[in-house]
C-alpha cells in the first residue's frame, strides 16, 4: 500500500497501456516474475522456497524461464512460439548451481529489457544496448566508465531493492544525489539547478539511444484483423512489428526527447474500481507534484500513448482475458466480448457487459542512459523563447516567470534576495552608469539581450541602491553561462593560478583589455614572449599569440594550449608528414599564411620595427649601404697603410 495514496499497488493490481494487467493471463505476464508457479491468483507470495534465485545469480547467462511458464524453465525441450521452430531446452541447473555469483546487467535485464513483451517495449531507456554499453550511451554502465552493475545505483538490503517507481522515498534512496550530493557542478549557477531540476532532465537528453527503437504507442481497438486467407497476420516496419492481429497497431522511436513534468517520487495510478471520462485522455498513472511543491522536480518521462478497452457502461477500465488456451481467450477467439467477461469475473470486477475503447496515457521515468557531460543539455536548450524544451507555461509558472525564465540568461531569483526583480533593465542602470551602459549596448551581451542583472546580483534583501549589487571578478560569474570556456580556463595556467576572465576581458564590452599599443592582452603580462616573437615569421606573417594560441579544434581555445590542429590549420600544404622523412624528402620551412593574413612586412619596415622597439632610430637602408661602404673604404686603407709600415 502506498502511503501517500492510500493506493493499493504492485504488478497484480495496476493497470498499464501495454498487455493491461497479469490477472487471468498469469503464465504469461509472470514469466519475468522472480518466483516459480505464479500461474493463477492462488499463489502464495509468502513460500520463500517460490523465490527463483537463479534467475538473478546465474552467472553462465544459460538459465532462462519459459515465456509462458509461469515463471519455471522448461524441463523438456519445447517450442515457443508454437510453430517458430525455436526450441527452449532445459538448463544444467547443476552447472548453473555451482557457478552462482552477483546479479549483472545481464541477469536484470532479462527481465527489465524486455518489459512489456520485447526487448524496449516497455521503459523506452532500458534494452540490451546496456548489457555492454559504449561510453557515450551510459557513462555509468559502460565498461569505458564506471562498468556499474543495476545494483551500484539500485542498492539492497535483505533483497528490498531500492528505486521503485510505484514509490520513492527519497530518505530511503536520493537517486544521482546518493553519490553526487545536491551540488555536484563547480558552478553555482548549475548547482542552483537541483533545487528544480532532476539531474537526468540535463543528463539524459534523448531515450532508446543504443540503436534499438521503443515503442511508443498501442491501439488495441485495430487488433483482431485477418489477411485475406482469413488468418492472423504481422505488419513488420523498419523498427518493428507496426501491425499484429493479436495485439493491434503500433509507433516506434528512437533517440526520443522526453516529456517534461513536475514529479516527486510519487504515482497517482487508475485503477479497474475509480471511474474515468471516456471523453479524454485518460491518465493511467499521474506523476505527482506541482511547481509550488518543494519536494518536486522537473523529470523527464517516456510519454507513452494507446488506445484500450474499457467498460462503457460503468466508464470503468477493464481487464480482459488474453492469454490462455479456453475458448474465452482473446488471443484464441477475438471476441473481446468475452474476453472482458471472463477477465472481470476472474478478478472478482464488476462489468455491465458494454465496452469500448478509450485513449489512455502513462508516464515512464527516464533514469538510464546517462550522456557524457559534454552531451548534456545547454542554458539554450530550455531558457529560449522560441523552440525551447520545457513549456514554463504548462509547468504552472506565473507569466512574469516564464518571461523571465524563456531568455537567456535568466535571473536567478535567491532565498535571500526575493524582491529582486527583472525590471532591473540596463535603461535603469543606465540612470546611474552611462559608460558603463554605452559600453554595454555595443558588445555581445547587448546584442543578445543579456543584461546587468545577470550578472550583478543583490547582496541582501531590499531595493538598490539602498542594497549594493554584487561586483564580484570571479570565473564563476562568466561560466554560469559560458560553461565550456569555463572548464577549459579551469584546466589551463591561468585556471591554476586564479588569473580570472576579466584580467583579459573587459566586462562590460567583452574586448580585450590592451596596454598602449599592444595587439592583444597577452603582451600585457608575458613581455618576454611578446620580445621573443618580433624575431619570428609569424611576427612578419602578422599572426599573433591568439591567432596559435586559441586556434584549435579541440576546445573553446581557453586552455591556450597549441595542438597540431593549430600548426595544420597554416602549414598544412607544406608541413612534413612520415612518407617524407621515410623517403627521405627534403623538409619545407615555407610559411603558408591564411588568405585572411594580411602581405608579409618587407625587410624595411621589420628593420624600422625592431629597432623602433630596442628605443634607437632606424637609418634607412640607403643610407646604411653608403655608411657601410666607407667603413670598408677606410679598413682597406688602413690594412695598406699597416703592410708598407711593417715592411719598412
Amino acid at each position: 500500500v502506498n502511503e501517500t495514496t492510500g493506493q493499493t499497488l504492485g504488478k497484480k493490481h495496476v493497470i498499464n497501456n501495454f498487455c493491461i494487467n497479469p490477472q487471468s493471463n498469469e503464465p504469461r505476464c509472470t514469466s519475468c516474475h522472480i518466483g516459480y508457479g505464479w500461474k493463477d491468483k492462488n499463489f502464495d507470495f509468502t513460500v520463500e522456497e517460490k523465490v527463483d534465485c537463479l534467475v538473478c545469480h546465474d552467472t553462465t547467462g544459460t538459465y532462462k524461464k519459459f515465456p509462458a511458464g509461469a515463471g519455471y524453465p522448461v524441463s523438456e525441450p519445447k517450442e515457443f512460439p508454437p510453430g517458430s521452430g525455436k526450441i527452449w531446452n532445459p538448463p544444467d541447473l547443476v552447472e548453473i548451481a555451482q557457478n552462482v555469483g552477483e546479479s549483472s546487467r545481464e541477469t536484470c535485464g532479462a527481465c527489465h529489457f524486455y518489459g512489456g513483451g520485447g526487448n524496449e517495449v516497455k521503459h523506452g531507456d532500458l534494452d540490451n544496448s546496456l548489457v555492454n554499453p559504449p561510453y557515450e550511451l551510459d557513462v555509468h554502465m559502460s565498461p569505458e566508465g564506471q562498468d556499474f552493475a543495476c545494483t551500484n545505483c539500485h542498492t539492497t538490503e535483505k533483497h528490498d531493492i531500492s528505486g521503485s517507481r510505484y514509490s520513492w522515498d527519497p530518505e530511503q534512496w536520493a537517486g544521482c544525489e546518493s553519490c553526487h550530493t545536491d551540488h555536484p557542478h563547480k558552478l553555482a549557477t548549475l548547482n542552483q539547478h537541483t533545487q528544480k531540476i532532476a539531474c537526468a532532465t540535463c543528463h539524459i537528453p534523448e531515450f532508446a539511444r543504443g540503436g534499438i527503437p521503443t515503442k511508443m504507442y498501442w491501439d488495441w481497438s485495430k487488433a483482431g484483423q485477418m489477411d485475406e486467407n482469413g488468418k492472423p497476420y504481422t505488419e513488420e516496419g523498419e523498427d518493428g512489428w507496426e501491425y499484429n492481429t493479436l495485439k493491434g497497431e503500433f509507433r516506434w522511436e528512437e533517440n526520443v526527447v522526453p516529456y517534461y513534468t513536475w514529479f516527486n517520487g510519487q504515482m497517482l495510478y487508475t485503477l479497474a474500481e475509480d471511474t474515468i471520462d471516456p471523453n479524454g485522455v485518460v491518465s493511467i498513472n499521474k506523476p505527482l507534484g506541482t511547481v509550488h511543491d518543494p519536494t518536486a522536480k522537473i523529470w523527464p518521462f517516456k510519454h507513452f500513448t494507446g488506445r484500450q478497452p474499457y467498460d462503457s457502461g460503468l466508464n470503468r477500465l477493464v481487464i480482459p482475458h488474453l492469454f490462455g488456451k479456453d475458448d474465452t481467450a482473446y488471443w484464441k477467439n477475438f471476441d473481446w466480448g468475452k474476453a472482458i467477461k471472463t477477465g472481470m469475473e476472474y478478478a472478482g470486477l464488476e462489468y455491465s457487459g458494454q465496452y469500448g475503447f478509450v485513449d489512455t496515457e502513462m508516464y515512464w521515468p527516464i533514469a538510464h542512459m546517462v550522456a557524457p557531460a559534454k552531451d548534456a543539455l545547454h542554458c539554450t536548450d530550455c531558457h529560449t523563447d522560441e523552440g525551447g524544451r520545457l513549456d514554463f507555461a504548462a509547468l504552472g509558472y506565473s507569466d512574469e516567470d516564464v518571461t523571465r525564465l524563456t531568455h537567456f540568461p535568466p535571473v536567478i531569483l535567491s532565498e535571500e534576495a526575493k524582491t529582486f526583480k527583472t525590471d532591473y533593465a540596463p535603461e535603469s542602470c543606465r540612470e546611474c552608469h552611462e559608460d558603463e551602459y554605452d559600453q554595454w549596448t555595443e558588445s555581445r551581451h547587448g546584442e543578445v539581450g543579456t543584461g546587468c542583472a545577470a550578472c550583478h546580483k543583490p547582496e541582501a534583501l531590499g531595493e538598490h541602491p539602498a542594497v549594493p549589487l554584487s561586483m564580484g571578478k570571479e570565473a564563476e560569474i562568466c561560466g554560469a553561462c559560458h560553461i565550456q570556456e569555463y572548464e577549459d580556463w579551469s584546466a589551463s595556467k591561468h585556471g591554476e593560478v586564479d588569473i580570472t576572465c576579466v584580467a583579459c576581458h573587459n566586462p562590460h564590452t567583452q574586448h580585450q583589455r590592451l596596454v598602449d599599443d599592444n595587439q592583444t592582452t597577452c603582451e600585457n603580462c608575458h613581455r618576454e614572449e611578446a620580445d621573443d616573437i618580433l624575431h619570428s615569421t609569424h611576427y612578419a606573417a602578422n599572426l599573433t599569440c591568439l591567432d596559435c594560441h586559441k586556434n584549435t579544434h579541440e576546445n573553446t581555445g581557453h586552455t591556450f594550449n597549441i595542438g597540431t590542429d593549430t600548426c595544420v590549420s597554416c602549414h598544412g600544404d607544406t608541413i612534413h608528414t612520415a612518407a617524407a622523412i621515410l623517403n627521405g624528402e627534403p623538409l619545407t620551412t615555407t610559411l603558408v599564411a591564411p588568405e585572411t593574413v594580411p602581405p608579409e612586412k618587407t625587410t624595411e619596415e621589420l628593420a624600422e620595427e625592431q629597432a623602433a622597439y630596442a628605443g634607437i632610430h632606424a637609418t634607412p637602408p640607403a643610407a646604411l649601404n653608403i655608411i657601410v661602404g666607407i667603413i670598408l673604404a677606410l679598413g682597406f686603407v688602413w690594412l695598406f697603410f699597416a703592410n708598407d709600415n711593417n715592411k719598412s
